[in-house]
């Protein structure tokens, strides 16, 4: 057997292993693994072994049995979270889509970075970001301003705090007394807005969406070029909280 064989079996294998925390047992031991994806004792023990030091897998002192770590629980909640965002936006953004030359961008928090997870073009639309499944920084944009903000304030002053505010045009915030200052603001108020702050001639303004249980699980917002900084968005804030209500009621929220 090939070296690349191998490999690739070892692969398939973990991805077996990891599988079974998700029939229905929460917490397992090396045996039972070794016998479930039918390899060897040594085998199973070698794979929990692997996946223990990247992190997947934590031992339960109490019992000695192995469990999934919260990473890997966080990573299954954020595909689940992606997965209902996309059946519950589709119609929201594509009508929007038809009725603005802007572009619409559905964001999720992960640490200190916002992942855009959806994105829509509009006719004459400026190439603003990245295609779905990039990152980008949460203090220079629209989206990562709305759902820092809307996180219990000791969450968000802990991320504040570890943040490095890289200046990405001249209007960019650096100060993290600032950042807190207008996170505030931005929660009162239910939208926030990026002035060129991420790329001089772009705004964009972001509204935070709602699971059924009313917490804020994405953030939806529209980007345009606007030939002045001081110009008003009202039309877009009107557009993007229209359109994050839409979406968060297809989720099952009920304001």
């Amino acid at each position: 057997m090939s070296a690349r064989t191998q490999t690739l079996n070892s692969v398939t294998n973990a991805v077996r292993l990891l599988k079974e925390f998700g029939r229905g047992d929460t917490q397992l031991g090396v045996s039972q693994l070794s016998r479930r994806i039918g390899v060897s004792k040594s085998t199973a023990h070698r794979l929990v072994a692997t996946l223990v030091a990247e992190g997947l897998l934590e031992k339960v002192e109490d019992t000695g049995l192995f469990r999934l770590t919260n990473t890997m629980r966080s990573l299954g909640a954020s595909a689940e979270t992606a997965q209902k965002l996309h059946q519950a936006s589709t119609a929201a953004l594509d009508q929007l889509r038809a009725t603005t030359n802007a572009t619409i961008h559905i964001a999720i928090l992960d640490g200190s970075d916002v992942i855009y997870v959806e994105r829509r073009e509009g006719p004459g639309a400026m190439q603003v970001f990245r295609k779905v499944g990039s990152r980008n920084s949460v203090h220079a944009t629209s989206t990562g301003k709305v759902l820092l903000a809307h996180l219990p304030s000791p969450d968000r002053e802990a991320i504040v705090d570890q943040l490095r505010l890289v200046r990405k045009t001249a209007f960019t915030i650096t100060s993290k007394s600032r950042l807190l200052q207008e996170l505030e603001v931005i929660k009162r108020q239910g939208y926030a807005e990026n002035r060129y702050e991420s790329e001089v001639g772009m705004c964009s303004v972001a509204a935070a969406i709602r699971d059924r249980d009313g917490r804020v699980v994405a953030a939806v917002s529209i980007a345009a070029t606007i030939p002045s900084r001081d110009a008003s968005l009202g039309p877009m804030t009107r557009q993007v909280l229209d359109t994050a209500t839409r979406i968060s009621r297809a989720l099952g929220w009920q304001r």
